[in-house]
C-alpha cells in the first residue's frame, strides 16, 4: 500500500501541539487527542522519538499487551522524503521539509558545486570534505524549539536532549545529556523530572534505524531494542508523577531485498545532467532539458514496477514536502523528477573512484506503510494536587551549571 504525507497527522503536528502547550503561537495544526491530554497541565513532557521504529515494525515486534501498543492512540504519517534527514529535522524543529530544506541523505550545493552528505559534510564519491564548516548548517540553518520553549511566556521551563551517543542537537538555551542505552535513558529522564522545575524533554534514539539497517526490521537485534524501549517506557510510566510521555517516530524503514544499479541503465544514465542524489529510495533526478520525454519513457520500461515517479511540479503541486509558503532554497535542491521506492528496492549510483560498501539490510525514503506510518502513544502518569494548578505560575528555577546532578 502506497501512503503519502498526511500534514495533519505528522510529526511536525506533534511539535506544534507541544508548542500550543507552551503558549508558543504556531499556524501549523495540532493533535486534538494530544492537546486534551496536554491541557490536563503536566509538569514534564517527554517526546521520545524512536528513528525508524514505524508503526508496523512495533506491532510486528510486540505484543498487544505492551504499553507501546496499548497507548498507540494515533497513526501519524513521517514527512516526505522519509529520510533522516528530513524527518528528523523536521521533529525537532516543528518545520516541514520545505521549509527547512534538508530533503535527502546526499544533496547537490550548487554554492560549492559538490554534492554532499549532509550527515559527513563528505562528497560520497570522493569521500573528501564539501567545505571547511558543514555544507548543510552553513548554507540551510534551521532553530529547534528549545529556544522558543525557554523563552514561553509561561516561563521556568527548562528544556533538556537526550539523544545517543554521536547524535548532535543544538543545545539552543537546553541541556544535553548522552545515553548509550535505555536504562542510561531512563534515569536520565527520572532525574529532570524529580527538578523542581516545569521541563520538557526531546529524546531522539537512534537505535531502532542503526540496527535495522544493519541485521534487518524483523532481526533478533531490533526485536531486542524495540523490547528493552517497551520496557523503558513502562516503567518510567509507573514510577513518574506529574509526566506526560509522548512516543513517536520520525520516519519508519522497510527491508531491502535488493539494489538496482542505475550505472547499468546506460540510456537512462545517458538522459542524466549529473549523478542522483537524496538516497535510495526517494531518488532526485537532474535531467537533460531535451531529453526528458525519452527518461519518462524509459522509466517507465525499467523501473516502474518498483518506483513511482513524479515529476518536479507536481511534487510542488501537490505540496508533498509540506504546505505553505516554500523556502526559495527548495527550487535548488528538488531536480525534475523524483523516484519514491513502492517495493522492497533501492537504487544506486556508483562513480568510477568511490569505493565499494555492502548495502543496508533495510532503509528508508519510500512511500510503503512501513516507511510512512508512524505511532503516537500518548502515556499520562499520576498527578499530585501541588501541580494541579496553571502553568503560568511561576516556578522558582533550580540552577543548571553543566556540572549538574543530571548527569553529564
Amino acid at each position: 500500500m502506497l501512503v503519502f504525507p498526511n500534514y495533519k497527522k505528522c510529526p511536525v503536528n506533534v511539535i506544534s501541539s507541544v508548542k500550543k502547550f507552551y503558549r508558543i503561537p504556531t499556524n501549523v495544526p495540532s493533535i486534538e487527542k494530544l492537546d486534551n491530554e496536554l491541557n490536563r497541565m503536566y509538569k514534564n513532557v517527554v517526546l521520545i522519538v524512536l528513528c525508524g521504529a514505524g508503526e508496523n515494525m512495533l506491532r510486528a515486534l510486540l505484543k498487544p499487551s505492551d504499553i507501546l501498543i496499548k497507548k498507540m492512540s494515533e497513526q501519524l504519517t513521517s514527512v516526505c522524503p522519509s529520510y533522516p534527514a528530513a524527518a528528523e529535522v523536521s521533529c525537532i524543529s516543528g518545520l516541514y521539509p520545505n521549509e527547512h530544506c534538508r530533503l535527502g541523505q546526499t544533496m547537490f550545493f550548487k554554492e560549492f558545486c559538490r554534492t554532499a552528505e549532509l550527515s559527513s559534510n563528505l562528497d560520497p564519491y570522493s569521500g573528501q570534505p564539501v567545505s571547511v564548516s558543514n555544507a548543510a548548517d552553513f548554507i540551510l540553518p534551521y532553530e529547534n524549539i528549545f529556544g522558543e520553549i525557554a523563552g514561553s511566556i509561561i516561563g521556568s521551563v527548562q528544556p533538556f536532549s537526550v539523544a545517543m551517543p554521536g547524535v548532535k542537537i543544538a543545545e539552543n538555551k537546553s541541556f544535553h545529556k548522552v545515553a548509550d542505552n535505555p536504562k542510561r535513558m531512563f534515569e536520565l529522564i527520572k532525574k529532570i523530572a524529580e527538578t523542581d522545575q516545569n521541563t520538557f524533554t526531546y529524546v531522539q534514539w537512534n537505535a531502532p534505524r542503526d540496527a535495522a539497517a544493519k541485521y534487518g526490521c524483523g532481526s533478533d537485534e531490533v526485536k531486542s531494542i524495540i523490547r528493552d524501549i517497551n520496557d523503558t517506557v513502562n516503567g518510567l510510566s509507573k514510577s513518574m508523577t506529574d509526566t506526560l510521555l509522548i512516543v513517536t517516530s520520525a520516519y519508519g524503514m522497510t527491508d531491502i531485498s535488493s539494489e538496482i544499479m542505475l550505472n547499468l541503465k546506460y540510456e537512462l544514465c545517458d538522459c542524466l545532467l549529473m549523478p542522483p542524489v537524496f538516497g535510495g529510495r526517494a531518488v532526485n533526478f537532474y535531467v537533460k532539458s531535451d531529453c526528458r520525454t525519452d527518461f519518462e519513457r524509459l522509466f517507465a520500461r525499467d523501473l516502474s514496477e518498483d518506483f513511482h515517479l513524479m515529476s518536479r511540479s507536481d511534487i510542488l503541486r501537490r505540496e508533498l514536502f509540506g504546505v505553505g509558503k516554500s523556502n526559495k532554497k527548495v527550487y535548488d535542491f528538488l531536480g525534475d523528477y523524483v523516484a519514491f521506492a513502492m517495493g522492497d528496492k533501492s537504487l544506486t549510483f556508483r562513480a568510477l573512484n568511490q569505493k565499494h560498501r555492502s548495502p543496508d539490510k533495510a532503509g528508508s525514503g519510500g512511500i510503503t506503510s512501513d516507511e510512512m506510518c508512524l505511532p503516537l502513544c500518548i502515556i499520562p502518569t499520576k498527578q499530585t494536587s501541588r501541580w494541579k494548578r496553571p502553568l503560568t505560575e511561576n516556578i522558582a528555577p533550580i540552577s543548571f551549571d553543566g556540572k549538574d546532578t543530571i548527569g553529564n
